[in-house]
């Protein structure tokens, strides 16, 4: 039963990274009055989990197994912290937002994991959903001062 769980989940992770690739342009001038002292630990923090995101999209569960996916979203989890510390005293606000996201994913995914339901399996979609379109805009935000 968990490997359907992770399986459908990693579908509708797939699907949800897909839609939210092209959201790129985020509004740099929103950013500009922040890219003082842009410093080269968070570009390379932003540029580390920009890379494991793209991972993530581009895990095929049904050909990697779970473990790839677990994988990934451990690295996705890892980079993300990483950036979070770095980030943190020039974004305090879109950090906390993103790591909300976060949060969301992994409560979601674990009640999945508990009880796999349509309505758990939705719960879980619409939280990466919202994860991977919060975190892909604030990597492309801190990017744009690089």
């Amino acid at each position: 039963m968990q490997r359907c769980v992770a399986g459908v989940v990693a579908v509708l992770v797939g699907a949800g990274l897909a839609a939210c690739s092209s959201d790129t342009d985020t509004g740099s001038s929103a950013a500009s009055g922040q890219e003082s002292g842009s410093s080269s630990d968070v570009c390379a923090s932003a540029e580390s989990f920009r890379t494991s995101l793209t991972g993530l999209r581009e895990v095929d569960v049904v050909q990697e197994g779970t473990d790839a996916l677990e994988t990934a979203w451990a690295t996705v989890q890892d980079d993300w912290a990483k950036l979070a510390d770095d980030a943190r005293g020039q974004y305090a606000d879109e950090v906390d937002g993103v790591q909300s996201a976060a949060d969301g994913v992994q409560s979601a995914v674990d009640a999945a994991q508990d009880d796999a339901s349509a309505q758990s399996l939705g719960n879980a979609a619409t939280a990466v959903g919202v994860f991977l379109q919060d975190a892909s805009a604030f990597a492309d935000k801190v990017s744009s001062t690089c």
